[in-house]
């Protein structure tokens, strides 16, 4: 007897994979589709690790670079009046008041108009008394007179920095990016132009006639990705060569031991 016989039932069939052209595509052509899938979801990962090793790059950097850039318990900071003080000696240093050696000079002080103005006639007075001159306390009485005056006493700052600027976030956020440093230096000026006149007391003719003397100093302060300051310039010199102090990390050590040695 012959056994009944049916047709066997339809298996399904493979989905052929669809190009990006929405046509069906080869097993080959499927196998590099996945393949490339497969290399771009493996790359992704490693693309946030490098976004995050970034952003704690850039945060380590932003905590290293803080710092308080002027701080004083007075009006203004010591470095502020050693700038002009010095640039202010610089200029009188410039000029000759041997023409007048050993004479009666009388100062007048009313054309002098400055910050600073008593440490200028002060310095003056001790160069006149150097050369031998005596002070008088009126026009009348003295030999010679000197008009002094001033073009221009005053500090100013420059801050120069290799880094990322700050960068605003869109709006509406308020969040700024805050400036990241790799290498900044601040530099401090003060400046002293200065002018005087001397003239007979009695003919008016002049004795010292000059052109005005000019003096610069300087305070330089560097820092490398937050660390610092590593100071220069004449102010710090100054500081050094009548102190023997100074300010470094590496000294921190040394005092610190000094001290307990003496408290033993």
């Amino acid at each position: 007897m012959a056994a009944n016989w049916s047709h066997p039932a339809q298996l399904p069939q493979p989905e052929m994979p669809i190009g990006e052209s929405g046509e069906c595509c080869s097993p080959t052509e499927a196998n590099l589709l996945a393949t490339g899938n497969d290399q771009a979801m493996a790359a992704w990962p490693f693309t946030l690790r490098i976004l995050t090793f970034a952003c704690l790059a850039a945060g380590m950097l932003l905590l290293a670079g803080c710092a308080t850039t002027k701080e004083s318990d007075t009006a203004r900071t010591g470095i502020e009046q050693l700038l002009i003080s010095s640039a202010v000696d610089d200029a009188l240093d410039k000029i000759d008041l041997s023409p007048i050696r050993g004479a009666k000079v009388h100062l007048e002080e009313k054309y002098l108009d400055c910050v600073d103005k008593n440490y200028v006639i002060v310095a003056m007075q001790e160069r006149l008394f150097a050369n031998g001159c005596v002070l008088a306390a009126k026009p009348e009485e003295a030999d010679v007179i000197i008009h002094v005056t001033s073009g221009g006493v005053g500090t100013d700052r420059q801050e120069k920095f290799v880094g990322i600027s700050e960068i605003p976030l869109p709006p509406p956020s308020p969040i700024m990016i805050p400036q990241v440093s790799i290498l900044s230096r601040t530099r401090a000026n003060g400046t002293a132009k200065l002018r005087i006149v001397a003239f007979d007391a009695k003919s008016r003719m002049p004795v010292i006639r000059g052109d005005a003397v000019l003096a610069r100093s300087d305070f330089k302060s560097w820092k490398v990705l937050g660390a610092g300051p590593v100071e220069s310039g004449t102010v710090p010199s100054d500081i050094i060569a009548a102190t023997g102090q100074r300010d470094s990390i590496m000294d921190m050590p040394t005092e610190i031991a000094g001290k307990s040695k003496t408290r033993r």
